[in-house]
């Protein structure tokens, strides 16, 4: 068997994935994360143990485009914004800072590289956390190789495919997207025309309480079903899959693969920003739109008002061909917004009526005040290829997702997919 034949086949595609997943960096520092008010002295020290674990593991800066995942594990009280911290801390990964010391280009060269950014909140709950930043980052174009084997799998394109062995792995992923819930929102309708009867034989409390937990169930649901998913995700990337390639140029192909895309943002809750801003004079109107386009989801879907569910965000950016924004400073731009009139809740213990709630639950509420009391608990920004057809200014999609779990996102999506496979391999 010649290697390419070898590499048609299920073992070669996860003997080559293995290879990939080596190269994938993980940084972790025992330090409490910490906005642009940092002193010099943390930033140095941050600084050296990146260093200093870059070369245990004998590796250098990245000199091509990546993913990053940065997550926050905050303990003080009212932490810095998660966007705040994702500007400080890509700034530290890259900048030359002669006032610190004489490195520079620590992780990357230059925060263009960054292609895929995302960024989790992780408040300290229940008192019990230790500080710490944890970073992962990995080549972009190794990402792609890993969606086009989650295409693979999905259609069973190996020289050695087992149609059985294909079946079972298919159910297995029904079972996975398959939701058990009742409709809750008869739930909440039948309890809300019953107010009255509930309040008189069980108590304002448990009517409360009741309607507390109807509500968030079906924001849980809404806000799940707005999730980017593998097949969304290869329509993303798929002009950059090795046996597209020869296609890459090919009109047709391109206003196909152009459809496929679009299409995700057609059949869900994602919001039209525009075009991102390229000169100061823009800003302004960017903030206006931005506003504008948030108030109108606001009023359209009241039932996820207020929000007593916590939030992630995805915001797809289509670069324009000139003046490109770096994604760290999209964040900053539409972020404080979505905490400003989404007003979403850093945890969902502080949407609670405290007066409702037992003693245990009082306490873990105290704690849940020390955070700020509207802020998302992730963020995704996702760098999409331009093709030809494409608008010359770019464009901004942007759509609200559950984040109760802030490490559900489109990396883990992928890995979650393979592994699945790999072990029924």
């Amino acid at each position: 068997m010649t290697r390419t034949e070898y590499l048609e086949t299920i073992e070669g595609q996860s003997y080559e994935r293995l290879k990939r997943m080596i190269k994938t960096i993980y940084l972790d520092i025992k330090q409490e994360p910490k906005g642009k008010n940092s002193s010099n002295h943390e930033k140095l020290f941050f600084r050296q143990e990146i260093k200093r674990q870059l070369k245990e593991m004998n590796r250098r800066p990245f000199k091509g485009d990546i993913i990053l995942e940065i997550d926050y594990f905050t303990t003080q009280n009212n932490p810095p914004a998660l966007q705040t911290l994702s500007k400080n801390y890509l700034d530290l990964l890259h900048k030359s800072m002669p006032d610190i010391d004489s490195n520079k280009g620590l992780l990357f060269q230059d925060d263009s590289q960054v292609k895929i950014l995302i960024s989790n909140y992780h408040l300290d709950e229940y008192g019990k956390q230790d500080p710490h930043i944890r970073i992962s980052a990995y080549s972009l174009g190794n990402f792609y190789k890993d969606i086009e084997l989650a295409d693979r799998i999905l259609s069973n394109k190996f020289d050695d495919s087992d149609s059985f062995r294909h079946l079972r792995f298919e159910d297995d992923l029904r079972e996975d997207f398959d939701y058990n819930g009742s409709d809750y929102i008869d739930e909440l309708r039948d309890l809300e025309k019953d107010k009255e009867f509930y309040n008189k034989h069980f108590g304002e409390q448990y009517y409360v309480l009741q309607k507390h937990f109807y509500t968030r169930q079906i924001q849980e649901k809404f806000l799940k079903q707005n999730n980017v998913g593998i097949r969304d995700i290869i329509s993303l990337f798929q002009p950059y899959f090795s046996y597209n390639k020869k296609y890459f140029d090919d009109k047709r192909f391109q206003s196909l693969w152009d459809s496929t895309r679009n299409l995700i943002f057609f059949s869900s809750s994602f919001l039209d920003f525009g075009n991102a801003p390229l000169q100061d004079g823009e800003k302004a109107v960017f903030k206006m739109k931005l506003q504008k386009e948030l108030q109108k989801f606001k009023e359209k879907y009241k039932i996820l008002f207020p929000l007593l569910q916590p939030i992630s965000v995805i915001i797809t950016f289509l670069p324009p061909k000139r003046n490109v924004v770096d994604l760290d400073n999209l964040a900053r731009y539409i972020v404080p917004f979505v905490n400003e009139i989404l007003e979403p809740p850093a945890t969902f213990k502080l949407t609670y009526d405290r007066k409702y709630l037992n003693e245990l639950l009082k306490n873990e509420v105290e704690i849940a005040q020390r955070f700020p009391p509207n802020s998302i608990a992730s963020y995704q920004l996702i760098h999409i290829p331009r093709q030809d057809k494409d608008p010359e200014n770019g464009e901004i999609k942007f759509v609200i997702t559950d984040g109760l779990y802030p490490t559900t996102n489109i990396w883990r999506t992928v890995d979650d997919l393979i592994d699945k496979w790999e072990r029924r391999n």
